[in-house]
């Protein structure tokens, strides 16, 4: 971290800046609470993704034993020709399976499952983009910090240099 005063480089857990005395510790302390949050944000967002996913595969697996009943039915009518209603039995079993699989897949496209997956991250993941920075209301609550400007400072070492040349 950086001192938002002089720019001089401090630790997390330093309470004063070695340069210029500036209070570093509401400084550090909201760089460890956003940094905090950013990694619950992640936690939280895994889990509803693995979630979206197990939800994905179990419709999945239905839809496919009920194809596979549809199949079985199929080829038993074929073997034993059962008549033409056995065959519309089977049919309408088979296309059951592919329903229920398909709503399985569709559900998860839905909630956002494969975000991961996307053209979209996957270009910001190769260019290395991080997530952006947060909006107005994720900082709504968070105090202000008073950074003082760079003329500023530039103006007190200026003023200090002449002094000592006087």
């Amino acid at each position: 971290m950086h001192c938002p005063n002089c720019g001089n480089q401090s630790e997390l857990d330093q309470k004063f800046c070695r340069t210029c005395g500036f209070n570093l510790e509401p400084v550090g302390k909201l760089i460890q609470t956003s940094s905090d949050e950013h990694n619950e944000a992640k936690l939280d967002r895994a889990e509803r993704e693995k979630r979206i996913i197990r939800r994905m595969v179990s419709w999945m697996m239905w839809g496919l034993l009920v194809l596979l009943i549809g199949v079985v039915l199929s080829v038993v009518n074929k073997q034993f020709q059962l008549g033409h209603v056995f065959g519309l039995i089977a049919t309408l079993v088979i296309l059951g399976g592919v329903s229920l699989t398909t709503y399985g897949v569709l559900d998860a496209l839905r909630c956002g499952g494969f975000e991961a997956l996307s053209p979209k991250a996957k270009a910001a993941s190769d260019e290395g983009e991080t997530e952006s920075a947060p909006t107005t209301r994720e900082l709504e609550g968070r105090f202000p910090i008073p950074i003082g400007s760079v003329t500023e400072r530039t103006t007190q070492l200026i003023g200090a240099d002449s002094e000592q040349r006087s």
